[in-house]
């Protein structure tokens, strides 16, 4: 059996034997909008529980848009001019809209790549402010949550009348689903709240994972953090394989976005019926597979359906390399997801990017697994936690050693962006 998978901004073909292929995992997203700008227009002025947002923009001389950064595959070039022509319309200068792009703790889009994300002409037009987490003078500090997290939000989005924030909605690896709340609450946090949001009381905890909303405590504080600090607007869209849109779901923060959701779920969803040996996925391609550090979401989304015990076999390009450099640098501290445990769970040790290696360390600790990258140094690859293969074919002989010739595989080509499960 031959599959192509996404691979950076390209594909990658594997082959497989076809007698241990119990399924192939996809999702069926269904038909991509045929005009996505009519029907993210239509979606502005018949949004979900909430004013159209020109009846809402009546009145103020002043907005914010949040949009994500290059991280996230999100169409911002036909997203967000229907939204700013609304703006307009109703009366919001020009010069009193900034664009504020959610990195989270991710370096600026600047340049030519933020060209690439929103198209030349919104640069020339429109102020855009990159979020900086790790300067605290640039955060409102607004107390506190019930969990105790501190509510550090980008100023100016925090001072700012009137807030939309747009985004995509897909499986998330800790909070359920992306979308809604968590652009606000980790693209525009200061750098303790994100901490205390990524750190093991979160992420350990068994709700935590993709699909999972009910129960699911990150998903619960990035919430509480979203009605604290207000989200007046949202923008979502679902997506197919090819970044089609498939739906808009605009409107209020948590009905627009539950409802986007629900429809996420039914589009994304594909299950075996039992676990599996090996699992050979991909973490989606170019953007999501663009460093090291995004590539958990591809292990940790092919983990559920992998027998314990089982091999994870995943393609991920890299091509930018491996991550930033406090990243790269916590890597060398640890060396097997048994340590990551001992000192960061029960040794109740928090640093900056440290989901990205507790995730790796959650999948590590279920399955081995193997990476397959373009962009990697054998140094950098030697920090890794999963082990790194120079071709898929040689990982794919080493599981095929380790659980006999009849093990049973399934395959999710597009990783993260399919919801795995059992059942």
């Amino acid at each position: 059996m031959r599959l192509t998978l996404p691979f950076g901004k390209s594909t990658r073909e594997i082959e497989l034997p076809d007698a241990n292929v119990v399924k192939v995992l996809e999702a069926r997203h269904g038909a991509a909008v045929p005009d996505p700008e009519t029907a993210i227009s239509r979606a502005l002025a018949e949004p979900v529980n909430c004013p159209p947002l020109a009846q809402l923009a009546r009145g103020h001389d002043e907005a914010v848009v949040v949009l994500c950064d290059m991280t996230r595959p999100v169409p911002n070039r036909v997203l967000l001019p229907p939204v700013l022509r609304t703006l307009e319309g109703a009366g919001v200068p020009r010069e009193k809209i900034t664009l504020l792009v959610a990195t989270g703790l991710h370096r600026p889009n600047e340049g030519v790549e933020l060209e690439t994300m929103v198209g030349a002409k919104l640069v020339r037009d429109y102020r855009i402010v990159n979020h900086r987490a790790r300067m605290a003078e640039e955060q409102a500090k607004l107390g506190v949550t019930k969990r105790g997290t501190p509510l550090e939000i980008d100023a100016v989005y925090a001072r700012a009348p009137l807030k939309i924030t747009t985004g995509y909605i897909e499986p998330h690896l800790m909070a359920g689903f992306s979308g809604g709340r968590k652009v606000l609450a980790i693209g525009c946090g200061g750098e303790r709240l994100i901490r205390a949001v990524h750190s093991p009381a979160f992420v350990e905890h068994p709700n935590s994972i993709e699909g999972v909303v009910e129960g699911n405590i990150m998903h619960d504080e990035l919430t509480e953090i979203a009605r604290r600090i207000g989200m007046d607007f949202i923008v979502n869209v679902t997506m197919d394989r090819a970044r089609h849109i498939t739906g808009v779901f605009a409107g209020h923060f948590e009905t627009a976005w539950a409802k986007g959701c629900a429809f996420a779920r039914q589009a994304v969803r594909d299950s075996v019926d039992q676990p599996v040996d090996i699992v050979v996925t991909s973490c989606g391609g170019f953007p999501q597979d663009c460093t090291y550090y995004q590539s958990a979401k591809g292990m940790t989304g092919a983990m559920h359906v992998a027998k314990p015990g089982g091999t994870i076999i995943m393609l991920s390009a890299c091509e930018p390399g491996f991550g930033g450099e406090h990243f790269r640098e916590l890597c060398r501290t640890v060396s097997s997801p048994e340590q990551f445990v001992r000192d960061f769970v029960e040794g109740d040790r928090s640093e900056i990017d440290q989901w990205c290696v507790n995730n790796f360390s959650r999948a590590l600790r279920k399955c081995d697994g193997f990476l397959i990258d373009d962009g990697l140094t054998q140094e950098e690859r030697s920090i890794m936690l999963p082990q790194s293969a120079a071709t898929f074919e040689a990982a794919l002989e080493a599981a095929l050693a380790k659980h006999g010739r009849d093990a049973r595989i399934a395959v999710i080509p597009d990783g993260p962006n399919v919801l795995a499960q059992v059942g």
